[in-house]
């Protein structure tokens, strides 16, 4: 019984030692606790802050108001410490003014702006708004400022151009406020310039107003002035791209004169057929207010309008005085002619038409009852009709023979001696000299050869180097063409006796050229035509020929 009591008695010491230990404890850690923490924003706060030991081991309870260093605000904060819940009050404050760094903006005028584009770099432990006016309490700094700037400034207009300083009103959480300042450069980019066509290009202040640093990136140098229209026109200013146009306008009529025309009634006029000149900076087209009566015999005046590529429009008036035309083209050269079997017969060479009024004038021959290809007498028609309707028509016979001589084989044999006689060497004229000499020294002349066709006479003359001007005539004539050389056959005006020989042209016009020897031995290389009428007439009218038909393509030197 008296061990039981003792029991007892002990445990009720024990107990009362241990809520006295505890109590101790929690009186003690009461007495350091702090009912109110403040603390700055931002600053990190834990458990232990909310003792005034800072031995103190604690933790937030669980039940415990969340909280933000950055949000200034009062928040109900529980503690944690061994077996005792404690309560405080954690008041987060903001009483460091807003820093930041200004930068310059560029601009169009006109353009929208924030405050935020002129500022960099904010430094604060709370959230900061930025505004271009002073907040509702404003500070000290705020009313200085105020006074200090135009109105206009805080409404941030921007259709001024030129450079201009910009209050930036920075407020933190806290309310602290901070002022500064930063530049905002307002230009202009005109969006369309105007100049007359033919004004040189415009300058870049045209396209640009007031700013500092521009430049073109389209490049105007390259742009037709003379020609209207609208053109895109990029800009670079404070290093960014912008756009602009050119507008190329024409308002100024074409000045211009007219002529007085004569001519053939039917053939085709045109009205800048009556323009003696025109001024424009742009491109001009003519035309008739009133289409001519080409029928009409006698005079009648027209009215000429010329109109620029800005559709300004001038007139002038001239007259048109037409004249009937009776008179047929006349056709040269056309005679009777042989080809072998399987030829390409060349019908025009050396026939020409002309007419008192070559304009409009059709020549072209009939071979459609040609059989190259077979043996025979063919007629073949050359006609010609000029612009009135008049009709002149010849009609020659193509006599076509049996293919005797292959033309590839006088072809590879004047490629035999042209490898011989020539070299890459030489000259245009030493190559032409080289084939002269070549005739002279290597055909035998005979007073007369078959004339049938020239491969036959060159055959001859490649093979059996024997034969008459004909053969001469024949042989240079493939040996020119093989070394490319270019040249044109003549046949003197017939008589008892018949002559052939060639024009060259080795790009300075064209010369005669004869290798056919002569008992007076004259050298006819590369003579003018006044050299060879000279000799001609002297020799007999050896050379004597229709000079209207020779050469087709160009005008014989004299």
């Amino acid at each position: 019984m008296n061990k039981k009591r003792t029991l007892i008695l002990i445990f009720i010491i024990v107990f009362s030692v241990l809520i006295g230990m505890l109590g101790g404890q929690f009186l003690h850690r009461y007495k350091q606790l702090y009912k109110v923490c403040v603390s700055e924003a931002g600053v990190k706060v834990g458990p232990g802050d909310f003792f005034a030991s800072g031995t103190v081991r604690a933790e937030f309870a669980p039940d415990s108001e969340p909280f933000s260093i950055n949000e200034p605000a009062e928040y109900r904060i529980r503690l944690k410490s061994g077996l005792f819940t404690y309560k405080s009050t954690l008041i987060i404050e903001d009483t460091v003014p807003p820093q930041a760094e200004a930068v310059a903006v560029y601009c169009p005028v006109d353009s929208m702006v924030v405050p935020e584009d002129f500022v960099i770099d904010i430094r604060d432990a709370t959230a900061v708004e930025l505004s271009f006016t002073p907040y509702p309490a404003a500070s000290a700094a705020s009313v200085a400022v105020d006074a200090l700037m135009p109105g206009t400034f805080f409404d941030l207009d921007t259709s001024v151009v030129g450079r201009h300083e910009i209050p930036i009103f920075l407020r933190d959480q806290g309310g602290n406020e901070t002022v500064i300042y930063a530049t905002l450069h307002l230009f202009e980019i005109v969006p369309l310039v105007t100049v007359e066509a033919g004004s040189p290009p415009p300058a870049l202040s045209d396209f640009v107003i007031g700013a500092g640093e521009a430049a073109f990136i389209s490049d105007l140098s390259r742009m037709d002035m003379a020609v209207p229209g609208e053109y895109a026109i990029g800009l670079a200013v404070y290093g960014g791209q912008y756009e602009s146009s050119l507008h190329v306008i024409d308002t100024v009529p074409p000045l211009f004169a007219t002529q007085d025309i004569s001519g053939f009634a039917i053939q085709a006029r045109q009205a800048a057929d009556f323009v003696l000149w025109y001024e424009d900076v742009s491109p001009v087209e003519f035309y008739f207010l009133s289409e001519p009566d080409l029928a009409y015999i006698g005079t009648q005046e027209l009215t000429i309008v010329a109109r620029d590529a800005g559709g300004n429009e001038s007139r002038e008036t001239a007259q048109l005085t037409l004249r009937a035309d009776n008179e047929a083209p006349v056709i040269r050269g056309a005679k009777d002619f042989d080809a072998q079997v399987g030829d390409n017969v060349a019908y025009m060479k050396q026939v020409v038409a002309t007419d008192n009024n070559p304009e409009g004038l059709e020549f072209y021959v009939d071979q459609s009852n040609v059989n190259i290809n077979a043996e025979g007498a063919y007629p073949v028609t050359y006609i010609a009709r000029d612009a009135s309707g008049n009709e002149t028509r010849v009609a020659v016979t193509l006599t076509v023979h049996p293919k005797l001589y292959d033309i590839d084989e006088i072809y590879a044999r004047a490629d035999e001696v042209l490898e011989r006689i020539l070299n890459d060497d030489m000259t245009e004229r030493e190559k032409l000299w080289a084939i002269y000499r070549y005739n002279m020294n290597n055909i035998y002349f005979i007073p007369d050869s078959e004339k049938e066709t020239w491969e036959r006479a060159a055959h001859e003359g490649l093979f059996d180097k024997r034969g008459d001007c004909f053969v001469y005539f024949a042989t240079a004539k493939v040996l020119l063409e093989r070394a490319g050389i270019k040249c044109e056959d003549i046949e003197k005006v017939v008589t008892s006796r018949r002559h052939y020989w060639h024009l060259v042209d080795l790009g300075e016009g064209w010369y005669h050229f004869d290798t056919t020897p002569r008992s007076d031995h004259p050298t006819i290389f590369m003579w003018t035509d006044e050299e060879l009428m000279e000799y001609s007439a002297q020799a007999g009218n050896s050379h004597r020929y229709d000079r209207d038909i020779y050469p087709r393509d160009g005008r014989v030197v004299n």
